[in-house]
């Protein structure tokens, strides 16, 4: 059976990337897709985009997000334990503009969160590389350009265990030739796509609207 993914939680009903949106996604699918970020004051924050405004959350303490939030709660997005989330988690971990050593903080205050059913991923194809031995969970890359097919077969052929975040228009390029059980397509909104990728062999699908899409369910 094809796997739904909750684009980082149920982001038309509730807010994106909250714990209250994504442990709701977990009554409509089988994986939750969230972002996960590191602070200045080092913590966990789970949010999509690298800046509030013209602060990059990276340069940011959580007292300092707090006031920037506006009142919105730090507590329904600072991830401290596992026990916070339900259900499956397909942590993208952000390294975008982090340094080395930010990243190595990153991803070594993960491996005490993920959790064996999870899969962790990420668009920095060298770190989850670097890591992969250290993560006791499965383990996937991020694309979205045709030419980057190339790079991921070639991993493919090395690394039978490794997923593929692809994006979903690239599973009708010719290149394509990933294992399609370990293929998973994001971010698919559209239910006429969403029911032809359902007929295909792949692992799953990533979506904003896992309570309309598990309806064509097979």
């Amino acid at each position: 059976m094809r796997k739904i993914f909750g684009h980082r939680g149920l982001p038309r009903i509730y807010k994106e990337n909250t714990f209250t949106g994504i442990n709701k996604a977990n009554d409509y699918c089988d994986f939750v897709e969230i972002d996960v970020r590191l602070t200045k004051d080092k913590n966990l924050i789970l949010f999509h985009d690298p800046n509030i405004g013209d602060n990059l959350i990276k340069d940011l303490t959580l007292a300092e997000l707090d006031i920037l939030l506006n009142g919105e709660s730090l507590e329904d997005c600072v991830l401290i334990s596992r026990e916070q989330l339900l259900g499956k988690i397909n942590f993208e971990i952000k390294t975008d503009t982090l340094d080395d050593s930010e990243i190595d903080i990153l991803f070594q205050k993960m491996l005490s969160i993920l959790e064996p059913q999870d899969i962790v991923s990420s668009f920095n194809w060298k770190a989850i590389q670097s890591f992969k031995d250290l993560f006791n969970c499965s383990y996937g890359i991020i694309f979205d350009k045709e030419e980057e097919l190339f790079q991921a077969q070639s991993l493919s052929n090395h690394d039978e265990d490794l997923f593929f975040m692809a994006h979903h228009t690239l599973i009708d390029s010719r290149n394509f030739d990933l294992p399609k059980n370990k293929t998973v397509l994001w971010t698919v909104n559209d239910e006429i796509d969403f029911q032809r990728y359902m007929e295909m062999e792949i692992y799953g699908i990533v979506t904003d609207i896992p309570d309309t899409m598990q309806l064509y369910r097979k």
